[in-house]
C-alpha cells in the first residue's frame, strides 16, 4: 500500500508604513559623504560566550520589547536578527507506506513536519486529503471514527483491534524525537488520539508566538476489517503551512 504526502507552501506577507509630521535624527557630513539616521548605538550585535547568546543595543532611545493586546514593539537594533530566519516548512518523507495490512491488526507509519516563523504571531498548519484511501476502482477503505466517534474536527481514542479505517495523529516533539505536544496538544491529547482525514483542511498544529524548528510527528493508521477486499490503495495527504502576523 503507498500513501503520498504533497506539501503545499503559503506565505503572507503584510508590509506597514508609519507617518509622522516630524522627524528628530541626526545628521553627520564629510567631504565625502552624508548620514542621515534616527540614532547611533554605542554599541549593538551578537555577542557569545561558552554558556551564552547575547543580541543587545546600547544607545538607541528605547530598546527593548512592549506588549500590549494584540502588538508587539521590538525596539532596538538586535531584533534584526529575529528577521534572518525565513519562513520555511518541511517534510521529511513525501512517500509514507503502510504496508501489508492483515485484519485486525492496525498498522502505523509516520514522517515529521518542521516549521520556522521568525516572526509576527505564529502559525497554523492544516491537513486534508484528496480522497479517502482507495483502490483505482473506487474501493475505499473507510475513515475511522476510533473507538467510540471521533471526527476531522474532534480526535478521539482509537487503540481497538475492531475500530476499523483509516486516521492520523500529531504530536508535538523536541529535537531529539521526544513528545511535547507543543503545537499540538489542543489537537490531540496524546499518541492515543486519532481523528480522521477530510477533504476540507483542519487545524493540526499551531503557536502564537515566533518558532524555529519546531516539529511534529505525524502517524498515519490503519486498520481493516477481514472482509475489506485486497489491493493496493492509495490517496494524497495535504498540509498547509500559514503564518499569522
Amino acid at each position: 500500500m503507498k500513501y503520498k504526502i504533497i506539501l503545499f507552501f503559503i506565505l503572507f506577507t503584510i508590509h506597514y508604513s508609519l507617518f509622522t509630521n516630524t522627524a528628530l535624527a541626526q545628521h553627520f557630513v564629510s567631504p565625502s559623504y552624508i548620514i542621515d539616521w534616527g540614532n547611533f548605538n554605542i554599541t549593538s550585535g551578537k555577542k557569545t560566550s561558552t554558556s551564552y547568546f547575547l543580541t543587545d543595543t546600547v544607545g538607541q532611545n528605547a530598546p527593548g520589547q512592549y506588549n500590549s493586546t494584540g502588538y508587539i514593539v521590538k525596539s532596538g537594533f538586535q531584533y534584526i536578527y529575529d528577521s534572518s530566519n525565513q519562513f520555511s516548512f518541511i517534510i521529511d518523507d513525501l512517500t509514507v507506506p503502510l504496508g501489508t495490512l492483515v485484519a485486525s491488526i492496525a498498522t502505523t507509519a509516520t514522517n515529521t513536519i518542521t516549521i520556522t516563523t521568525p516572526s509576527g504571531h505564529g502559525y497554523q498548519i492544516f491537513a486534508r486529503y484528496n480522497h479517502p484511501l482507495s483502490l483505482i476502482t473506487g474501493t475505499t477503505i473507510p475513515d475511522t471514527s476510533c473507538n467510540s466517534g471521533c471526527t476531522p474536527d474532534t480526535s478521539g481514542i482509537w487503540n481497538s483491534a475492531s475500530a476499523y479505517g483509516f486516521g492520523f495523529n500529531a504530536i508535538g516533539i523536541n529535537n531529539s524525537g521526544v513528545a511535547t505536544g507543543i503545537g499540538t496538544s489542543d489537537y490531540f491529547l496524546d499518541n492515543s488520539y486519532y481523528r480522521p482525514f477530510s477533504t476540507l483542511g483542519q487545524i493540526i498544529m499551531s503557536e502564537n508566538l515566533p518558532v524555529k524548528d519546531h516539529s511534529a510527528k505525524i502517524s498515519y493508521k490503519a486498520n481493516i476489517s477481514s472482509i475489506q477486499p485486497a489491493g493496493e490503495y492509495e490517496n494524497a495527504a495535504i498540509f498547509i503551512a500559514v503564518p499569522k502576523y
